[in-house]
């Protein structure tokens, strides 16, 4: 089986800060060569803890905080490593002020790509959460990686929707952890996963 991607995103791309954007904004990409391992153990997690079939694991939807740090302590049993992006938008300049959300988002994620090993991606699948509804975002992926010159390596990438896709999820959790102790100055649940993250860029220009 090839060695899988799936990633999510915390934070929003929105530079509205008076009205609640979020200062920071991360991207996370987790990277496993037993994807149904982590399938599975999700699945496990929520019959152990009387979770409905459907349930969806978010990092800011998971309130009880309880429950938060024994799933991330379940995963951190599991093989599969992190990579991720956090950007201040607060210290970014004029030019990504003026980005649409879509090519603001696509710079992070080839940013994000770009710090990962060529030799690790090659003919690798990513799986993005659905960021808009266009379904082209594989496609404007592809010239974002090629205007950049950053080989792609992936034989595929395609999109889908985090409550169909348990690896989207995990990637929601990591996204979640990097954001909470960066935004919030929160590192426990960080912590608990740090091991798993072979590199957290903070992003400058």
């Amino acid at each position: 089986m090839p060695t899988h991607y799936a990633g999510d995103e915390a934070g929003d791309v929105s530079f509205a800060f008076a009205k609640g954007a979020s200062r920071f904004f991360v991207i996370a990409l987790i990277c496993t060569r037993e994807p149904e391992r982590l399938r599975e153990a999700l699945s496990a997690f929520k019959a152990a803890h009387h979770l409905r079939d459907a349930f969806e694991f978010s990092f800011h939807g998971l309130t009880n905080l309880r429950l938060k740090e024994s799933v991330l302590t379940a995963l951190n049993a599991f093989p599969f490593s992190v990579w991720a992006v956090i950007v201040d938008k607060r210290a970014l300049s004029a030019p990504f002020r003026m980005m649409d959300r879509t090519h603001f988002y696509l710079f992070f994620v080839t940013e994000l790509i770009r710090f990962i090993p060529e030799s690790e991606r090659a003919q690798s699948v990513l799986m993005l959460d659905e960021f808009d509804r266009s379904g082209r975002q594989p496609v404007e992926l592809g010239k974002a990686l090629k205007i950049r010159d950053i080989h792609k390596g992936f034989k595929k990438i395609t999109t889908k929707r985090s409550r169909s896709e348990p690896l989207i999820q995990i990637a929601d959790l990591m996204a979640g952890c990097v954001f909470s102790k960066y935004a919030r100055d929160e590192d426990r649940f960080f912590k608990i996963v740090r091991d798993r993250f072979a590199r957290v860029i903070e992003y400058a220009e």
